[in-house]
């Protein structure tokens, strides 16, 4: 389980700055922005549900240390008045680590990719019900769709990902660098900024991410999740990459004769060991008004 950091800041900005910055140094950490002291009891529950322990954040301009409610509660700025970002990180705590979920002494990793031939906000509700948040160390989510971004924007850490898995020298351990926790709990670059990259790249690029997504179990003794969304590839470049998975999920509105063959051909070209699921999901049909034409 993961430990939390508690921010006490009333500007977003300021902590939306903070929270990239201290996810670098702590990107298994689950960081909350407290804007009022007694806002606290209303997160506790959200916090639970991530934190085995917690480390308490200060804007001193705006809050007193009692109102944290966490007696060694640190200061965001300095005696200069400046947030440094390698002091906090040291008064955090360095080499803090989390007890992998599983026990074993040894990491384990998994990957599942879900293709959609729906639309946005029904795969969006389909990852909502899933547990896989709760259930690893890193659960991470790469997606090669151009549509997703943190708090519904893009952002550019997709593309320097995606840039930097190019490289001879790319290690799965360089993810952690793009990636910041969501609100659902995953580990997440965002989406692509810029929505032809994720095709640039190509099937063997996006594999290659994939797989050091899964990697990351072997780098240390974590548990870790990928689940990789694609949408707006041929059949042809998901079934590829498909087959790098440990579970497929196929997104479609109804099994029509088309998708029947995708999906048949999906499965024979599947690992044995590799499961396919299908969801079918109820297509939103516009309403229209009495009087239209």
């Amino acid at each position: 389980m993961a430990f939390g950091i508690k921010i006490f800041e009333k500007d977003e900005y300021l902590f939306t700055l903070l929270r990239q910055r201290l996810g670098f140094f702590f990107p298994e950490a689950y960081i909350m922005r407290f804007s009022e002291p007694d806002s606290q009891d209303a997160a506790r529950v959200e916090a639970e549900r991530f934190c085995e322990f917690e480390k308490t954040l200060f804007d001193q301009r705006q809050f007193i240390a009692e109102e944290t409610g966490d007696p060694e509660a640190i200061e965001l700025f300095d005696d200069n008045g400046v947030i440094d970002c390698q002091r906090l990180s040291r008064a955090i705590g360095p080499g803090i680590r989390i007890t992998p979920v599983n026990l074993t002494g040894t990491g384990n990793g998994t990957l599942t990719v879900l293709l959609s031939f729906v639309y946005k906000e029904e795969w969006e509700a389909y990852i909502r019900r899933l547990r896989t948040p709760y259930e690893y160390d890193i659960p991470l989510r790469l997606d090669f769709t151009g549509g997703y971004g943190f708090q519904d924007h893009e952002s550019e850490n997709m593309n320097e990902l995606l840039r930097k898995s190019k490289s001879h020298k790319f290690k799965p351990e360089d993810i952690l660098a793009y990636v910041r926790r969501d609100d659902l709990g995953f580990m997440t670059p965002g989406g692509s900024a810029d929505p032809d990259i994720c095709h640039e790249i190509g099937v063997t690029g996006i594999i290659r991410i994939l797989r050091a997504a899964r990697n990351l179990a072997s780098v240390d003794t974590l548990s870790v999740s990928a689940l990789a969304v694609l949408d707006s590839f041929s059949s042809r470049d998901m079934i590829e990459i498909s087959k790098a998975a440990d579970r497929v999920i196929v997104l479609t509105h109804d099994l029509t004769s088309g998708m029947s063959d995708f999906v048949s051909r999906l499965k024979r070209a599947l690992p044995p060991n590799t499961k396919a699921e299908v969801e079918c999901t109820q297509e939103k049909v516009t309403e229209y008004g009495k009087n239209a034409v």
